[in-house]
């Protein structure tokens, strides 16, 4: 029963469509004043199901034939699709073939093309490569007569230019040699200026050293212990002052007497003997401010 239901939807929802109006109708025709109870007409019931059941399978055969002639007109639409589909297929192969012949000799014509023109390319490469090699030959003779001409003119030339390259040399020599024996003279000449100047500013250095001496000795007062003999040395920072003198500064031993008392009289007859004679040459000036010279006055 559930199968045919499952199978037959629309059949199953009209019996109860069925069921539904007898029961109404029932309804109606019942004395709603009586008390006793109502009972169904089993008959009736039996009978609509009974019909409803010959029309689900009067609809199952329906539907079954609608399904039968469905599914033919499936297999005939079927069969006119592949009997098309084979035919477009054959249609296919045959351009497919035609094409491949049609390439086949496309193909053909461009190998028997590319062979001619290969052949011809090759003739036409051979004449040029013959061409080219006698180019090269001719080129190759002129190359080698041009390094000829080349290497003479270079012969040539490095010749010349070792001739000037000794020349050069030569009055190089003479010229250095002229050089030499000028700065020769010239040094020797430089070196008895030098000597005479040098034996000059000796004689200012002693001549201004011996005056200031001479005036430190005037102005020192001898201690009463000192001794012939004894000797200091003195250095003296002078600034220069108008008329060829010098201020003294500062005043200390060097080299000291042996007797802090000498030394401090040998000091303050520096200070007392400023200022000092102080050269006027350039050359003496710089070397007099910063002056050291030895004390050792006579008996």
């Amino acid at each position: 029963m559930l199968k045919i239901i499952r199978d037959n939807p629309r059949a199953f929802l009209l019996a109860v469509a069925v069921h539904l109006l007898l029961a109404a109708f029932l309804s109606f025709n019942l004395d709603w004043s009586s008390s006793h109870k109502l009972v169904t007409p089993q008959v009736d019931v039996i009978q609509a199901v009974m019909i409803d059941e010959s029309r689900i399978r009067a609809e199952k055969k329906r539907q079954r034939k609608l399904e039968e002639e469905k599914r033919h007109k499936q297999q005939e639409a079927e069969k006119r699709h592949k009997q098309a589909e084979l035919k477009k297929k054959r249609e296919a192969q045959r351009k497919r073939k035609a094409e491949a012949e049609r390439k086949r000799k496309l193909e053909q014509q461009r190998k028997a093309e590319a062979q001619r023109k290969k052949q011809a390319a090759e003739k036409q490469r051979r004449a040029e490569l013959e061409k080219k090699h006698q180019a090269e030959a001719e080129l190759e003779k002129k190359r080698k007569a041009e390094a000829e001409r080349k290497r003479q003119r270079e012969q040539e030339r490095k010749r010349k230019a070792e001739a000037e390259r000794q020349r050069r040399e030569a009055e190089e020599r003479r010229r250095a040699e002229e050089e030499r024996i000028r700065q020769q003279q010239i040094a020797a000449e430089q070196a008895a200026m030098e000597a005479a100047r040098q034996k000059a500013l000796a004689s200012e250095r002693d001549k201004y050293i011996g005056l200031i001496t001479r005036r430190v000795e005037e102005k020192w007062v001898r201690p009463a212990s000192w001794s012939a003999g004894t000797r200091c040395t003195v250095a003296v920072r002078l600034v220069p002052s108008p008329g060829g003198m010098a201020r003294v500064i500062d005043a200390r031993m060097v080299k000291s007497c042996g007797n802090p008392l000498f030394d401090h009289s040998v000091e303050n007859a520096v200070f007392s003997a400023s200022p000092l004679p102080f050269p006027t040459s350039p050359a003496l000036m710089n070397e007099f401010r910063q002056l050291t010279f030895n004390f050792s006055p006579e008996d």
